[in-house]
């Protein structure tokens, strides 16, 4: 079979074949097909295959040094202590007593009996000398063009990588050379630490990291950037809620995996940062939850995007990944871990004037308000089509409270049949943080501390009967106002979100991401304008306000609450 042009270098022919091994045309027919179904697969393969880059070649040498020091320190950290060999000889004393192992004159048996203790005192000399051995033979191997002690990671590296080198070329023999150099390191420093220094760096030229903003310093135990960041989250876990320093870290690692996980923390420098975010500007939108991306480093990421071509995140985002570095290197500059503010002029500068997200037209809500939801419908799955089915649960209630209240989805999915009472004989929802934690600590939340604040009830929302589902709620014991709205793993009431931008889709309301349920707010926004109130008036009805006792504990003077009612009801649409 011939093969193609391209890979003839490759394969170092211009032609294959194999002996079929018969001389019957029928049955050398048969034989033939899956001898020819295996070339091609195996020039599909290769043709797969990318010729290396420099960049390609950098990069494996600089990983299987980082990978070396890294397995260095793990091997360290399981070595036995002094502690540990003197428990061992003590056991052995106590057994050769108790008669449990065998003691006599004979050194063969004395031997027997304390080889276990023996190994455990002398593993760590071992192992300097089982490294000193394989560096000697490293340094003759290299001096000789040898590599076969090397050649394992070579093939580890074209097969990960999807290079095109043929093993034995000259190009795979550089390529080991080069990795061999890099294990040469690794053994120096090695033997470095074996004398306490842990600060010793590459002297070798061709050891260095891909992209010089990665340090070439590595850090000690218990030093590593991710390390670091747990003593942060540590001294600092009242900051944020469980979910949020587990999305942060996921954050701080993508970092991390760019400048070096090994690396020593004096690789976080403005330079890196910015180098950072700006490869951010091409990190793909939920990356994390894409099958074709996993198992990737941030690198590798950005660079199979180049093929798989997910939209890249939006600016709001590259700022919220920056802020989630951010807090972790302003810890590290006020612990003197480093000395500059490397954030400083990092931020993108948006204009907050552009709006992402717009209110509801006039229309939209006519139709949201008037689908079968409203009215009736199939039933659970079958909620956009006419029906008998009359769902009163929170499908039906959370979008009417919104747009009479201006409320978020997760303040009202959260909402106690004790945060809806009456005050001063005006029935509101107290939208607050205070109760209804799980075994988890998690619980109720706002987006600031200013979010929590007393909403009269608009009269539209009784007169519909939200009372009547209030009262039904609390007779048959359910502490949430809406019990069948869960939470997901994160905290977050994910699945109403979901649920009701299907819904928005079915209806013809929602055909991209400029409106969703927030427009809701929008729209409440909007009417508060209309009705003549200024922004800064209305303001904490929407939860834009500096944070109160009024907010956390909800009780507000007769007369504020009274003024609240007015502009409650000033919310007014079209009827639908």
């Amino acid at each position: 079979m011939g093969v193609p042009l391209k890979l003839q270098p490759v394969l170092r022919r211009k032609e294959i074949w194999q002996s079929l091994k018969t001389t019957d045309p029928r049955q050398a027919r048969d034989r033939a097909a899956p001898v020819i179904a295996s070339y091609r697969a195996q020039f599909a393969d290769l043709e797969q295959r990318r010729e290396p880059s420099p960049a390609d070649l950098q990069a494996a040498v600089w990983s299987h040094y980082e990978t070396g020091l890294d397995r260095d320190g793990r091997t360290r950290a399981a070595l036995p202590t002094n502690a540990t060999v003197q428990e061992a000889a003590n056991k052995l004393a106590v057994d050769i007593e108790a008669g449990r192992v065998a003691w006599t004159d004979d050194p063969l048996v004395q031997l027997n009996a304390t080889i276990e203790v023996i190994a455990v005192k002398d593993a760590a000399k071992v192992d300097r000398e089982h490294r000193a051995i394989q560096l000697n033979m490293l340094k003759k191997h290299l001096a000789s063009g040898e590599t076969a002690l090397i050649e394992w990671k070579a093939d580890d590296v074209i097969q990960s990588e999807r290079l095109l080198i043929a093993k034995g070329s000259p190009a795979y023999r550089d390529l080991c050379q080069r990795l061999q150099r890099a294990q040469v390191e690794v053994l120096e420093r090695a033997a470095e630490r074996d004398a306490g220094n842990w600060t010793g760096v590459p002297a070798d030229p061709i050891v260095v990291p891909a992209d010089l903003t990665q340090g070439k310093r590595i850090a000690a135990p218990g030093e590593t950037l991710m390390e670091l960041y747990d003593k942060f989250k540590a001294e600092r876990i009242g900051d944020a809620r469980p979910d949020t320093w587990d999305q942060n870290r996921k954050i701080v690692k993508l970092f991390a995996e760019f400048v070096g996980e090994s690396s020593h923390v004096s690789v976080i420098t403005r330079k890196a940062v910015r180098n950072w975010k700006q490869e951010l500007a091409r990190w793909p939108v939920k990356a994390a939850d894409s099958k074709a991306f996993q198992g990737m480093s941030f690198r590798k990421v950005i660079e199979a995007n180049e093929t798989v071509k997910k939209p890249a995140i939006s600016q709001k985002s590259v700022n919220k990944y920056l802020a989630a570095l951010g807090s972790f290197a302003r810890w590290l500059l006020q612990n003197e871990y480093i000395d500059d503010d490397v954030m400083s002029g990092m931020y993108l500068s948006i204009d907050k004037r552009k709006k992402n997200r717009f209110p509801f037209t006039e229309q939209q809500l006519q139709t949201i308000f008037n689908s079968p939801l409203f009215g009736n419908c199939l039933g659970d799955g079958s909620e956009s089509k006419p029906g008998n089915d009359a769902v009163r649960d929170w499908r039906y209630w959370i979008p009417l409270i919104a747009i009479y209240s201006g409320a978020r989805l997760g303040e009202l999915c959260q909402l106690l049949t004790a945060d809806v009472r009456q005050l001063h004989g005006v029935w509101i929802f107290h939208i607050t943080e205070v109760g209804d934690e799980d075994e988890d600590g998690v619980g109720k939340s706002t987006k600031t501390g200013g979010s929590m604040r007393v909403v009269p009830v608009h009269s539209k929302l009784i007169e519909l009967g939200l009372l009547d589902y209030h009262a039904s709620v609390g007779a048959r014991g359910d502490q949430r106002l809406f019990p069948e709205a869960q939470r997901d793993k994160r905290g977050y009431f994910g699945e109403a979100s979901k649920f009701f931008n299907g819904y928005f889709r079915a209806v013809g309301v929602k055909v991209d991401r400029r409106v969703n349920f927030h427009s809701f707010r929008h729209n409440v926004t909007d009417a508060f304008r209309a009705a003549g109130y200024l922004d800064e008036t209305f303001g904490p009805l929407l939860g834009h306000t500096k944070a109160s006792t009024t907010g956390r504990y909800g009780v507000l003077p007769e007369g504020p609450l009274r003024d609240r009612v007015t502009m409650i009801e000033a919310v007014i649409f079209a009827d639908f």
